[in-house]
């Protein structure tokens, strides 16, 4: 008969298996997520696995084993959890990105903020209190240069929008977007809007020693089983169709996690403001617990960001991100 002892210590035994099986095949599909991003369907699941999510799996499986003799499991996995350690801090968390503004810097500069509401309806002068108070811890009581709302549904309702919305700043709808901007803007071209996804560009004036630019606003399906690379790839080409004009900026929900291959066949000559001047964590959502960064801001060569960073408005599904942006007359 099989004593009771041995029972638990089979059990046991199999326990510690199952943790250097799981801390090491989450480590490795992390792994190869991270070097081949999105660029092939079957795997760009493998791009979606957090850094914090595989660190917390390693440390937990590494901690598991110091009740054990596993030595040598035990020290590989603390070896991959370190990795993992400085991959989060070298690209999701930014700490030394940003450089203070100076006071001509400052004067000159842009306010932008991006924010997916996601068609609020009855809950519309919920999300616009939760959004001016956001607004104004951020910016005081002059507010943002610049609010694109995307799927903004009825945040644009007499009553709602001038509870965020600056009094010297001006709101229009393009599309599911909206836009809240004290800069003048100049020309406005809904580029498609289907079942699928959306594009609208808009054109703002010159203001305060900035040059004239422009906005590319998108949006496009959250369905996790459509293949990133090729959509963005044939949104590329669908706008280059319709002869879009030059973006100085895109920006908008592309439900496309930051980093891959995707985003940047998309936009190869554009740059990724987080990655440029972000500060804090990376990651827009979930809003009440951010795991993945999928409303972007990508740059042009006329502009440089001087900080952006991911803000939780306390409503909503998704972040809120803002930047602090410049636009030259001639590229950097």
């Amino acid at each position: 008969m099989i004593s009771f002892k041995r029972i638990v210590g089979w059990l046991w035994s199999s326990f510690l298996i199952l943790c250097v099986l799981i801390g090491i095949s989450v480590s490795i599909a992390w792994m190869i997520g991270r070097v081949l991003t999105d660029r092939f369907a079957v795997i760009q699941s493998l791009h979606w696995i957090p850094t914090i999510i595989a660190l917390a799996i390693t440390l937990l499986c590494a901690t598991i084993l110091i009740w054990s003799s596993w030595k040598r499991c035990r020290r590989l996995l603390w070896m991959i959890a370190f990795f993992q350690a400085v991959v989060f801090l070298l690209q999701d968390y930014a700490i030394t990105r940003t450089t203070p503004l100076s006071i001509a810097e400052s004067d000159s500069a842009i306010r932008i903020v991006h924010v997916n509401v996601n068609w609020p309806g009855d809950n519309a002068k919920a999300i616009a209190r939760k959004l001016s108070s956001s607004l104004l811890n951020l910016y005081g009581q002059t507010g943002p240069d610049v609010l694109f709302l995307s799927e903004y549904g009825q945040m644009l309702g007499t009553e709602v929008v001038d509870m965020y919305c600056p009094k010297d700043a001006t709101a229009v709808s393009i599309g599911r977007f909206a836009v809240v901007s004290r800069l003048q803007i100049i020309e406005v071209i809904p580029l498609y809007d289907d079942t699928k996804s959306t594009a609208a560009f808009v054109r703002f004036a010159s203001w305060k020693g900035n040059a004239s630019w422009g906005a590319l606003l998108i949006d496009v399906p959250s369905n996790p089983a459509i293949y990133r690379f090729k959509m963005l790839s044939d949104l590329r080409l669908r706008l280059d169709a319709l002869k879009a004009p030059v973006a100085d900026i895109v920006v908008g929900d592309f439900n496309t996690v930051r980093g891959g291959e995707a985003i940047e066949t998309f936009a190869p000559k554009m740059r990724d403001a987080f990655a440029e001047s972000g500060i804090g964590y990376g990651a827009t959502y979930p809003r009440v617990l951010p795991l993945w960064h999928i409303d972007q801001m990508l740059l042009g060569p006329r502009v440089t960001a001087k900080s952006y960073e991911v803000i939780d408005t306390g409503v909503g599904k998704h972040c809120m991100q803002i930047a602090t942006i410049q636009v030259k007359t001639q590229p950097n």
